[in-house]
């Protein structure tokens, strides 16, 4: 699969440091620890990379699944103590119904081209009830709006493999995350944004505005 190469050969160029900063982004770790129940808890991380979140939460007592594409980054993941299989997302996991009782799906989403066939399959991993934490890059965001009022390329559709998002096949806004989810079974009860820049914190509290979402969602 074409995408899927463009996707493994893009999360291998991925340094130890974007992957570290990825795992400081504000307030997903928090949000996921603050509602994920005392351990141990059974634990999906999909598209876990080298193992940031998983290791944390496996050292908190939690049963945590890494899945991952990249070989080499599910070594690492390993080399952290979690257990990782490598498997492409636009693909069934080889795991049982309601195996679940949480799933971490960030910045995973915007690469997958079939998002409702995944998330299908997420509803399908959770018990009636599990916890879903999402997040994504937010299409509406006011630097985009900035850009396309210039007359600007989005930064998340790239003409190229190597272009900066290259491998953004989907793009999110507020609405139609929850439309999606809406649609593959959760109910969304909690939505915020996320903004690195100074700037940008201070529009936090409004999600259509910022650079990423970030959603709390249950298996209805």
């Amino acid at each position: 699969m074409i995408q899927a190469h463009f996707v493994r050969s893009n999360r291998a160029r991925l340094s130890e440091s974007v992957q570290l900063q990825l795992f400081q982004l504000p307030r997903r770790r928090e949000l996921l620890l603050r509602h994920l129940g005392p351990a141990p808890q059974r634990v999906l991380d999909a598209g876990c990379a080298t193992g940031y979140v998983a290791a944390l939460l496996h050292r908190l007592g939690h049963d945590v699944t890494g899945v991952e594409l990249n070989p080499a980054m599910a070594a690492q993941a390993r080399a952290h103590g979690v257990r990782v299989l490598e498997h492409d997302l636009e693909e069934p996991l080889p795991l049982p119904d309601e195996c679940m009782d949480a799933a971490h799906v960030c910045e995973v989403i915007e690469h997958l081209f079939d998002t409702e066939g995944f998330l299908r399959e997420i509803h399908r991993l959770l018990v009636p009830g599990g916890l879903l934490i999402l997040s994504t890059p937010n299409l509406n965001s006011l630097a985009n709006r900035i850009r396309v009022l210039c007359g600007r390329p989005l930064p998340m559709w790239g003409a190229f493999p190597d272009d900066r998002h290259g491998t953004h096949v989907r793009v999110l806004n507020k609405a139609k995350i929850v439309e999606l989810l809406d649609r593959t079974g959760f109910q969304v009860v909690g939505l915020e944004g996320i903004n690195l820049s100074r700037l940008g914190k201070l529009m936090d509290r409004a999600p259509c505005w910022s650079e990423m979402l970030l959603v709390r969602a249950e298996r209805v």
